[in-house]
C-alpha cells in the first residue's frame, strides 16, 4: 500500500482545473500539507498551492513565526497574473473580491521519528489517525459540530494587516505505530467522516478514478456528503512508499448547464435568468460582502453622529458658561453708577417744575 492521493472537484466547478484544494508532499523530510481554497475569495486556489508547497521546503511549527513565513509569500501571490472578465458585470465582483485578497484553510504535519508527528492547524482541515484496532483520533476537530464552527481561516490580507496571531492555530504531537494510517482530508470529508467513521474504510479501498468518481456521486446524491471539493491524503505509516495520484482523467468534466451571458437586471422585470450554481454562489457571497461592508459604514456613521451631537452639546455648555462667569468690567460699573445718579436727580427736578407749571 502506498500514499494515496484523492481529489475530485465540485460539479459546480465542471473542470479539475477549478479545483481550490491543493496538497504537497516533502518525501525526503516526511512532510504533508493540505490546504482548502474558499470559493468566495480571490484566486484561493493559487495562495492553498503557494502555503503548502512553502511549508513541506520549510516545516515550522511555531505559530508566530508561520504567521510571518506565510506573510512573506504573499508577495508571490500578489504577483499571479489574472485577467479580468470581459463582461462589466463579472469583472466588477472579480475585483471587489481581489481587494479581500486570497484565503484558504490549512494542516500540515511531519514525523518528528518513526513514533512520533508534530501537526499544525488553521481552519477545518482535518487529520485522522486510524490505527491496527480501528480506533480513530481526530484532531483539530473531534466532532462536526466543532469543525462547523470554525471561523478561522489564513487570509492574504489580513497577514498583511497584522490581523492573524497565534489563536488561529492548533498545534498538536501524536504517538504513532508502523500499522497506523493517517488521513489528511479537507472539511466535506472531514465532515462525513466525523458524522460516520466507517467511512474511512470506504476511502481505503479506493484505488483509481471510477471508485472515487462513485463515492462522490452517491454521497453527493443522497446529501450526506456536501457537494464541494473532494480531497484526502492517506499515508500508510509503515509503507510510505511511492505517491498514487487518483484524480480525473484529462478528458474528463462534470456535465455544463447551458451558460447565459451575466448581465445585472431590474428585479421587476418579468423574463427570469437561470444562472448556474457558480454565479450563484458569487452573488450570493458579494451580496453578503456588501452587506457587511455597509452595515459597518452605518455603525461608522451612527458613531460619528454621536460624536458630533456631543460636540454640539459642549460648545453650547462653554458659551452659557463664559457668558455667566464673564468678568464685570470696571468702566461698566462706572457707567452704571453714573446713569443712577443722573435718574435721581431727574426725579428730584420734575416735580418741583410740575409744581411751577401749576402757579
Amino acid at each position: 500500500m502506498s500514499i494515496t492521493v484523492l481529489q475530485l472537484h465540485k460539479r459546480a466547478s465542471y473542470e479539475f482545473e477549478h479545483i481550490q484544494d491543493k496538497y504537497a508532499i516533502n518525501s525526503a523530510t516526511k512532510t504533508f500539507a493540505l490546504a482548502d481554497g474558499t470559493t468566495q475569495s480571490f484566486n484561493s486556489e493559487i495562495w492553498a498551492e503557494i502555503i503548502t508547497k512553502k511549508f513541506v521546503e520549510n516545516p515550522i511549527f511555531n505559530p508566530n513565526d508561520l504567521i510571518s513565513f506565510f506573510t512573506k509569500q504573499v508577495d508571490e501571490y500578489k504577483s499571479a497574473k489574472f485577467e479580468f472578465s470581459s463582461n462589466p458585470a463579472k469583472a466588477s465582483l472579480e475585483k471587489a473580491k481581489q481587494n479581500k485578497g486570497g484565503t484558504a484553510t490549512f494542516i500540515g504535519f511531519q514525523f518528528i521519528n518513526e513514533n512520533k508527528i508534530d501537526i499544525i492547524a488553521c481552519g477545518d482541515t482535518n487529520l485522522f489517525l486510524l490505527n491496527s484496532e480501528k480506533k480513530i483520533t481526530a484532531f483539530p476537530f473531534t466532532d462536526f459540530e466543532s469543525l462547523d464552527a470554525n471561523n478561522h481561516f489564513i487570509n492574504t490580507e489580513q497577514l498583511l494587516q497584522e490581523k492573524i496571531d497565534e489563536t488561529f492555530f492548533k498545534l498538536h504531537s501524536i504517538e504513532v505505530k508502523r500499522d497506523d494510517v493517517i488521513i489528511l482530508a479537507t472539511d466535506a470529508l472531514s465532515r462525513l467522516i466525523l458524522k460516520k467513521p466507517e467511512t474511512i474504510s470506504e476511502l481505503l479501498k479506493i484505488q483509481d478514478f471510477d471508485q472515487l468518481h462513485s463515492f462522490c456521486i452517491k454521497n453527493w446524491d443522497n446529501k450526506e456528503l456536501q457537494e464541494d471539493d473532494i480531497s484526502a491524503i492517506i499515508i500508510p505509516i509503515g509503507k510510505m512508499g511511492q505517491i498514487n495520484n487518483v484524480l480525473p482523467p484529462k478528458d474528463f468534466s462534470f456535465p455544463k448547464e447551458k451558460e447565459e451571458e451575466f448581465v445585472p437586471t431590474s428585479l421587476t422585470q418579468n423574463n427570469h435568468k437561470n444562472f448556474t450554481d457558480m454565479e450563484m454562489n458569487e452573488i450570493k457571497n458579494q451580496f453578503n460582502g456588501v452587506a457587511h461592508d455597509f452595515h459597518q459604514v452605518k455603525k461608522k456613521q451612527k458613531l460619528h453622529e454621536m460624536l458630533l451631537i456631543s460636540v454640539i452639546g459642549l460648545l453650547i455648555l462653554n458659551i452659557v458658561l463664559l457668558y455667566s462667569f464673564r468678568p464685570v468690567n470696571p468702566k461698566d460699573e462706572t457707567t452704571g453708577k453714573k446713569q443712577k445718579q443722573e435718574s435721581s436727580i431727574i426725579e428730584k427736578i420734575l416735580p418741583n417744575k410740575q409744581k411751577e407749571e401749576s402757579k
